[in-house]
């Protein structure tokens, strides 16, 4: 690595990391988790991961704030006002930064390795802003499996508004990657359906888990229903899922749905060319 490569990525990483923290998108332990995995990712796909990387920490930043009184009304707000830490870091970014350290390790299969890491960034990314756009409409979701009205911010519920944040994303994601293509390996025509079919795959993908699997407590001191294993001060009672399945989780399990579809998309481009 050169000596100009190594500030390049110093100076970028650093100034993410500040900006995350300033404006209070990460907390300090989130922050430097994501400064670790944006080095990872910097140092392996090169400039086009971190940028993709960035736009989704961003843009998903942006709208988890977008409208969070009215979230918060509802009991579906992200807690500590949208501010994410290390584990959220982890669950959305661990299958990234493996996709990521692959992609140096087997250089023949650069092209599907990158896919699978777009794929994985897509999914999350499509996650997050299904939620965080999906709260903000009128109407209580349903269930993804049984179509049954449920309270906004309950596992596995999904909206036709959600599923166009989904869709939003990916068309960001695009974007991005378009903005850097003379620099890429992998042509449009393969990014696009491999991002549109990785967001649409990873958001349903983390609502059927949701639903089937993941923890759902009682606290038992003021009696909500919640994700959370701990609430007001207090261990809560399981009523339904598994205490290992948690928001975190699922978030990797649809980050790694994504990486699969992105990677699967491309194999299939290119053993038909």
């Amino acid at each position: 690595m050169s000596s100009i490569l190594a500030l390049e990525i110093v100076i970028v990483i650093s100034t993410l990391s500040i900006l995350s923290y300033k404006l209070r998108i990460l907390d300090l332990y989130g922050t430097l988790l994501a400064a670790s995995i944006g080095g990872i990712v910097y140092l392996t796909v090169g400039r086009i991961g971190i940028i993709l990387l960035t736009v989704f920490v961003v843009v998903a930043g942006i709208f988890t704030k977008l409208g969070y009184d009215r979230k918060s009304l509802v009991g579906a707000a992200e807690p500590r006002k949208g501010l994410r830490g290390w584990r959220n870091v982890l669950g959305n970014g661990l299958v990234a930064a493996a996709a990521a350290v692959v992609y140096t390790l087997a250089p023949q299969h650069s092209e599907i390795i990158l896919s699978g890491y777009i794929g994985a960034i897509a999914a999350v990314f499509a996650d997050t802003m299904a939620t965080e756009i999906g709260l903000l409409q009128k109407r209580d979701p349903i269930l993804i499996i049984g179509l049954r009205r449920v309270k906004p911010g309950t596992p596995g519920g999904v909206s036709l508004l959600g599923y166009m944040g989904a869709l939003f994303s990916a068309v960001i994601l695009v974007a991005a990657y378009l903005f850097l293509v003379g620099s890429n390996p992998l042509a449009p025509h393969i990014v696009g359906p491999a991002v549109i079919s990785a967001s649409l795959v990873g958001t349903t993908v983390d609502s059927v888990i949701g639903q089937l699997l993941q923890g759902l407590y009682r606290c038992e001191a003021c009696g909500k229903i919640t994700e959370l294993s701990t609430h007001c001060g207090r261990m809560g009672k399981l009523i339904k899922g598994y205490r290992l399945i948690d928001n975190h989780t699922v978030n990797i399990i649809c980050s790694l749905s994504g990486a699969v579809v992105g990677a699967t998309i491309t194999l299939l481009f290119y053993s038909t060319v």
